[in-house]
Protein backbone atom coordinates (compact mmCIF):
# COMPACT_ATOMS: atom_id res chain seq x y z
CA UNK A 1 0.00 0.00 0.00
CA UNK A 2 1.73 3.22 -0.92
CA UNK A 3 0.70 6.84 0.32
CA UNK A 4 1.97 9.92 -1.81
CA UNK A 5 5.51 8.00 -2.05
CA UNK A 6 5.03 6.36 1.37
CA UNK A 7 4.69 2.78 1.01
CA UNK A 8 3.28 0.98 3.84
CA UNK A 9 4.30 -2.57 3.52
CA UNK A 10 8.38 -1.52 3.01
CA UNK A 11 8.10 0.83 6.31
CA UNK A 12 6.58 -2.51 8.08
CA UNK A 13 9.15 -4.85 6.69
CA UNK A 14 12.24 -2.20 7.51
CA UNK A 15 10.43 -1.28 10.85
CA UNK A 16 10.39 -4.98 11.69
CA UNK A 17 14.12 -5.56 10.81
CA UNK A 18 15.48 -2.61 13.15
CA UNK A 19 13.42 -3.93 16.08
CA UNK A 20 14.45 -7.52 16.11
CA UNK A 21 18.19 -6.19 15.13
CA UNK A 22 17.91 -4.08 18.67
CA UNK A 23 16.94 -7.36 20.23
CA UNK A 24 20.08 -8.69 18.88
CA UNK A 25 22.26 -5.76 19.67
CA UNK A 26 20.54 -5.48 23.48
CA UNK A 27 20.93 -9.49 24.01
CA UNK A 28 25.25 -9.59 22.63
CA UNK A 29 26.22 -6.48 24.38
CA UNK A 30 25.03 -7.66 28.08
CA UNK A 31 22.61 -4.86 28.98
CA UNK A 32 19.54 -7.36 28.84
CA UNK A 33 20.98 -9.86 30.73
CA UNK A 34 23.55 -8.41 33.05
CA UNK A 35 22.15 -4.63 33.06
CA UNK A 36 18.96 -5.78 33.99
CA UNK A 37 17.36 -3.92 31.09
CA UNK A 38 13.81 -4.26 30.70
CA UNK A 39 13.48 -3.08 27.49
CA UNK A 40 13.35 -6.50 25.28
CA UNK A 41 10.32 -7.71 26.58
CA UNK A 42 8.75 -3.58 27.81
CA UNK A 43 9.32 -2.23 24.28
CA UNK A 44 10.99 -4.01 21.39
CA UNK A 45 9.05 -7.48 21.76
CA UNK A 46 5.63 -5.20 21.62
CA UNK A 47 7.14 -3.55 18.31
CA UNK A 48 7.66 -6.42 16.95
CA UNK A 49 4.16 -8.33 17.47
CA UNK A 50 2.44 -4.92 16.38
CA UNK A 51 4.86 -4.45 13.09
CA UNK A 52 3.92 -8.26 12.21
CA UNK A 53 0.61 -7.67 12.95
CA UNK A 54 0.30 -4.93 10.32
CA UNK A 55 2.55 -7.21 8.16
CA UNK A 56 -0.36 -9.62 7.87
CA UNK A 57 -2.72 -6.57 7.19
CA UNK A 58 -0.52 -5.30 4.11
CA UNK A 59 1.28 -8.22 2.57
CA UNK A 60 -0.51 -9.47 -0.51
CA UNK A 61 1.64 -12.40 -0.62
CA UNK A 62 0.25 -15.58 1.16
CA UNK A 63 3.16 -16.74 2.20
CA UNK A 64 4.49 -12.79 3.56
CA UNK A 65 1.43 -13.09 5.54
CA UNK A 66 1.84 -16.59 7.39
CA UNK A 67 5.48 -15.59 8.43
CA UNK A 68 4.33 -12.51 9.72
CA UNK A 69 1.33 -14.41 11.73
CA UNK A 70 4.38 -16.91 12.91
CA UNK A 71 6.25 -13.55 13.65
CA UNK A 72 3.60 -12.32 16.20
CA UNK A 73 2.91 -15.04 17.43
CA UNK A 74 6.82 -15.57 18.54
CA UNK A 75 6.95 -12.21 20.05
CA UNK A 76 3.95 -12.55 21.99
CA UNK A 77 5.48 -16.10 23.70
CA UNK A 78 8.85 -14.42 23.69
CA UNK A 79 7.26 -11.61 25.90
CA UNK A 80 4.89 -13.98 28.13
CA UNK A 81 7.79 -16.35 28.89
CA UNK A 82 10.36 -12.97 29.88
CA UNK A 83 7.80 -11.96 31.98
CA UNK A 84 6.62 -14.79 33.48
CA UNK A 85 10.13 -15.89 34.54
CA UNK A 86 9.77 -19.45 32.16
CA UNK A 87 13.16 -19.54 29.53
CA UNK A 88 12.62 -23.40 29.20
CA UNK A 89 10.81 -22.18 25.40
CA UNK A 90 13.60 -20.78 23.68
CA UNK A 91 16.29 -20.77 26.70
CA UNK A 92 18.35 -18.91 29.12
CA UNK A 93 21.38 -17.64 27.76
CA UNK A 94 23.49 -17.39 31.05
CA UNK A 95 22.68 -21.27 31.36
CA UNK A 96 24.21 -22.21 27.87
CA UNK A 97 26.26 -24.96 28.25
CA UNK A 98 27.43 -25.11 25.07
CA UNK A 99 23.45 -26.10 23.80
CA UNK A 100 21.59 -24.48 21.65
CA UNK A 101 19.25 -22.08 22.91
CA UNK A 102 16.45 -23.44 21.59
CA UNK A 103 16.31 -27.50 21.42
CA UNK A 104 14.52 -29.74 19.21
CA UNK A 105 12.14 -32.42 20.18
CA UNK A 106 15.07 -34.63 20.02
CA UNK A 107 17.06 -33.20 22.07
CA UNK A 108 14.24 -32.26 24.70
CA UNK A 109 13.74 -35.68 24.56
CA UNK A 110 17.19 -37.45 25.08
CA UNK A 111 20.05 -36.20 27.80
CA UNK A 112 22.49 -38.32 26.07
CA UNK A 113 22.07 -36.69 22.67
CA UNK A 114 21.96 -32.82 24.75
CA UNK A 115 25.35 -34.01 26.30
CA UNK A 116 26.67 -35.26 22.79
CA UNK A 117 25.67 -32.19 21.43
CA UNK A 118 26.83 -30.13 24.09
CA UNK A 119 30.45 -31.65 23.78
CA UNK A 120 29.96 -31.62 19.73
CA UNK A 121 29.84 -27.68 19.80
CA UNK A 122 32.44 -27.12 22.39
CA UNK A 123 34.86 -28.24 19.93
CA UNK A 124 33.35 -27.27 16.79
CA UNK A 125 33.57 -23.39 17.70
CA UNK A 126 37.06 -23.85 18.61
CA UNK A 127 37.35 -25.43 14.99
CA UNK A 128 34.79 -23.72 13.07
CA UNK A 129 35.46 -20.01 15.13
CA UNK A 130 38.82 -20.08 16.55
CA UNK A 131 37.16 -19.15 20.11
CA UNK A 132 33.89 -20.16 22.32
CA UNK A 133 31.44 -17.58 21.24
CA UNK A 134 27.35 -17.52 20.36
CA UNK A 135 28.08 -15.10 17.33
CA UNK A 136 28.71 -17.61 14.44
CA UNK A 137 28.64 -14.69 11.52
CA UNK A 138 32.22 -14.33 11.55
CA UNK A 139 33.07 -18.53 11.65
CA UNK A 140 33.81 -20.10 8.94
CA UNK A 141 31.09 -22.97 10.02
CA UNK A 142 28.35 -22.84 11.99
CA UNK A 143 29.31 -25.24 14.88
CA UNK A 144 25.40 -25.78 15.93
CA UNK A 145 24.70 -27.16 12.08
CA UNK A 146 27.67 -29.24 12.02
CA UNK A 147 27.11 -31.11 15.13
CA UNK A 148 23.25 -31.30 14.58
CA UNK A 149 24.07 -32.86 11.52
CA UNK A 150 26.71 -35.81 13.14
CA UNK A 151 24.31 -36.47 15.92
CA UNK A 152 21.99 -38.75 14.93
CA UNK A 153 18.95 -39.11 17.01
CA UNK A 154 17.84 -42.96 18.78
CA UNK A 155 14.78 -43.98 17.51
Amino acid sequence: MSFNGFNALEYTRDSLAKELYLIELHSKDGSAVEGGCTCIEEKHLLGIEGLAEEGIVLATDKAEKDYYEQVAAWARKTRKEILDGDFKGSGNPRTRGFLPHGLNECEEAHKDVRQKLSSCIKQAEMRCCGKHTTDYSQCECNPVAVCRAAIPCPS
